[in-house]
Formats: C-alpha cells, structure tokens, sequence
C-alpha cells in the first residue's frame, strides 16, 4: 500500500462525509427531547427506523474510502469500519447518558448495529 502525499490527502478527504455525518448525529444526540408522536408504537417504529437508518448511512459513509483506496485487506476491508460505526454507536449511547433529559439504551446500540449489518449484508450480496 504505496500513498504519496496528495493520495493520503484524497484519503483523509474522502472521510469528510462520514465525520460530517458522525457530527449530525452528535447534534440530534445533543437534543434534550426529540419530538415523537403521541401514538407510542408510532413512536418507537420511527426513532427506531432512523437509528437503523442514520447508522447504515454512516457505516456506508465510512465503508467507501476502505474501499475506493484499498485501506485494508480481505474481511478487514468491511470489518474496520464495521467496528468503527459500532463504537460510534456506543459512543452515541454514551453522549445521551449525560445529557439532560436522555437515557443511554443498549438496544438502540442494537439498532444501531442492525443499519450496519444491512449495508455489510448488501455488500456481501446476501440481500
């Protein structure tokens, strides 16, 4: 893996939409109360949809560089950025623990990991 200095700027640039993505996603966990429906199923169906949603986004977002500049080998080619989205996740969960008005939960962590897995399922052309 040979890289001159403009390509490991390309590199570093082409993680831009993945921080920029992992930032929004800091801000909406920053909110002391997200807005939901006043029908609890309803409710949950979609904060639940956008956690597998935004974290599939973001597992995209950081799977692409991997990809577009060979970073990484084989299974760690897609398992890197797996586990990198999976902690952010983590971290997420971690952040609305001290937040005023939040609460950490393991199972959004859950869905989190689902959004990835559905993109990783894709690439691997299980679905």
């Amino acid at each position: 893996m040979s890289k001159t200095n403009s390509n490991y700027f390309e590199i570093i640039l082409s993680f831009l939409p993945a921080v920029a993505w992992a930032s929004l996603i800091y801000y909406l966990s920053n909110q002391q109360i997200l807005p939901g429906f006043t029908v609890d199923i309803w409710d949950f169906l979609l904060k639940k949809s956008a956690h597998i949603f935004v974290f599939a986004c973001l597992y995209f977002l950081l799977l692409m560089p991997y990809k577009k500049y060979d970073l990484a080998q084989g299974k760690a080619q897609w398992l890197i950025p797996l586990i990198i989205a999976i902690l952010y996740a983590m971290f997420d969960e971690y952040h609305q623990s001290i937040t005023p008005g939040r609460h950490p939960s393991l199972r959004d962590v859950g869905f989190d990991t689902l959004g990835c897995s559905l993109v990783l399922l894709k690439k691997l052309g299980y679905i």
